[in-house]
């Protein structure tokens, strides 16, 4: 076990970003090791997609409101005019395809191989997880002829929707190969051999929760897509077959390969958010601080005293800024030992509840709460049977258990409890749509109700998929243009040309530009490029 953590932690080191006041960027590591069993390697290949998914969410929770600049920092530069430059957040792609090999080192090493069909169909998953980042941060990347060959440096781009699909068949197949394999009786000589919990730091080897796992995402990939005209066929066809027995993820996927108080070993959420192994609070702790927009949705815009209590320090009057704005010398600081977020006793580095929960909590790359909303927003479309409301009102119960959780994902108050909480929430928010579902009167108020309460619960654990959700929705709703800081989380130095001062994506690497010049799509701008699901 301790052999396979010490490859995961070399493999995760692609994905561990520096937490610059500037911008967040993703290291490669020359030392990792250049071959390895699959059943090592695909362990760490997980792990590195959840180190990878702090540096994505990092990025998101910038754009979002989730995070803004805290007082005493500066060099905050295109964080607050969206001015993007090719050499900024080039680790989110080089780092991406780093372990993208991976997976496919254990997928072509498995490929045909009867009895390790498990790991190959887990493989296949993750590709299809790291690759739909990809494009919902660049749009056209390479893929279908990208992993093919590692003699070959300059793949073609193939379009997003293209690859979308196919991603589509990806998880169909990995589905289908997993059923066909858990129905081989043990005693024959196909039976698959069962991946260890050891080997398996997602789900400790339970097969159907890696189906459940990939049917959630297939869902993410066909409810970004229903919205684009020439691809309604495709959706309505493959939501007609759409496995409902089998549903989706109902608790949070947590990847943990045994995260430890030891330097290098910690949490890498822990590290960007929390503590140093020695309790000296991060610097992107120290250096960020919510928005006044995202508190709204807490006090004020609706009242939410119970998760407020367990996602701010100081709530319901914890220290937050608007992107952009510079406070005078010594105001609008983080607090004295501890990041916004952590809850506990000030440069202790203990755990505790929240969302900062201690250096051994596992790293969230879906939330239980987001597979939750995802099934509210295809019931509330037709597109699979079932009562929206009821789907809406699981997200938010999910949403409470999460902050309710401890470092070890075991919730500190019973289901019944939670339902309790969840009921005073909708009562002390009666009447407003944003929580009480019954209010809302059209598809389009349900709708914002639904990404709404997806936002609140995807707070800095998922900024990079609540800033895919506001470009493909435009909720939470914000006020284009506007400087104040309750109606907009726009920066105020913002030099978008966009209506509503944001950017709709970041550039590709410099590193890309230098070596596949001829291939990467040209005239891209951060402001009017968007992503082909980005139809508001």
């Amino acid at each position: 076990m301790k052999k396979i953590f010490n490859i995961m932690l070399a493999a995760s080191s692609l994905f561990l970003f520096s937490a610059c006041d500037n911008y967040l960027d993703i290291n490669d590591n020359p030392n990792q090791a250049t071959s390895a069993t699959p059943d090592l390697v695909l362990p760490a290949a997980i792990n590195a997609t959840a180190s990878g998914s702090v540096g994505f969410n990092a990025y998101g929770n910038d754009l979002v409101g989730y995070t803004v600049n805290a007082g005493g920092f500066g060099g905050f530069g295109s964080v607050w005019t969206y001015n993007y430059v090719n050499t900024e957040f080039q680790g989110l792609f080089t780092g991406s395809y780093a372990n993208l090999r991976d997976y496919q080192y254990v997928f072509d090493q498995t490929n045909g191989n009867k009895n390790l069909i498990y790991s190959n169909a887990v493989s296949r998953i993750m590709k299809s997880f790291v690759f739909e980042r990809l494009v919902n941060t660049y749009n056209d990347v390479p893929y279908f002829d990208a992993l093919k060959s590692s003699t070959n440096l300059t793949p073609k781009y193939d379009a997003a929707p293209l690859i979308y699909q196919d991603l589509v068949a990806q998880l169909d197949t990995a589905i289908t190969a997993i059923t066909l394999a858990q129905s081989v009786s043990s005693t024959s000589l196909d039976a698959p051999v069962a991946i260890s919990s050891a080997s398996d730091p997602l789900f400790k080897g339970d097969m159907n929760g890696w189906k459940r796992f990939a049917n959630t995402l297939k869902l993410r990939l066909l409810i970004k897509m229903s919205g684009v005209a020439n691809l309604s066929s495709f959706v309505t066809t493959k939501f007609a077959s759409f496995n409902t027995t089998l549903g989706v993820i109902t608790d949070d996927a947590i990847v943990q390969p045994g995260y430890s108080k030891v330097d290098g070993k910690q949490s890498p959420f822990w590290n960007t958010y929390g503590f140093t192994v020695v309790n000296v609070v991060s610097g992107t702790g120290r250096s960020r601080l919510p928005s006044r927009f995202l508190l709204n949705f807490y006090s004020n815009k609706i009242n939410d005293s119970r998760r407020g209590a367990l996602t701010f320090r100081g709530f319901p009057s914890p220290v937050i800024n608007q992107l952009g704005f510079e406070p005078p010398s010594g105001q609008l600081l983080a607090p004295t030992g501890a990041s916004v977020w952590y809850l506990g006793v000030a440069n202790s580095g203990l755990d505790g509840l929240g969302l900062i929960k201690g250096a051994t909590a596992g790293t969230p790359i879906l939330l239980g709460a987001e597979a939750s909303f995802l099934l509210a927003e295809a019931n509330l479309k037709g597109f699979i049977s079932g009562l929206a409301a009821t789907a809406y009102r699981a997200g938010i119960e999910r949403s409470f258990t999460f902050v309710n959780k401890d470092v070890n994902n075991t919730s500190a108050k019973t289901a019944a409890t939670i339902a309790t909480e969840v009921t005073a929430y909708i009562s002390d928010n009666v009447g407003n749509r944003l929580v009480d579902y019954a209010a809302s009167t059209t598809d389009a108020q349900r709708l914002e109700a639904i990404i709404t309460q997806k936002y609140i619960a995807l707070n800095l654990i998922g900024g990079f998929e609540a800033w895919n959700e506001f470009r493909r929705t435009a909720y939470p709703t914000i006020t284009n243009g506007s400087a104040n800081a309750t109606l907009s989380f726009a920066s105020t130095q913002s030099t978008s040309t966009r209506t509503d001062k944001l950017p709709a994506r970041i550039l590709y690497p410099q590193d890309e530009l230098q070596k596949n010049a001829a291939n990467v799509p040209t005239g891209i701008n951060q402001f009017t490029s968007r992503i082909f699901w980005d139809i508001n």
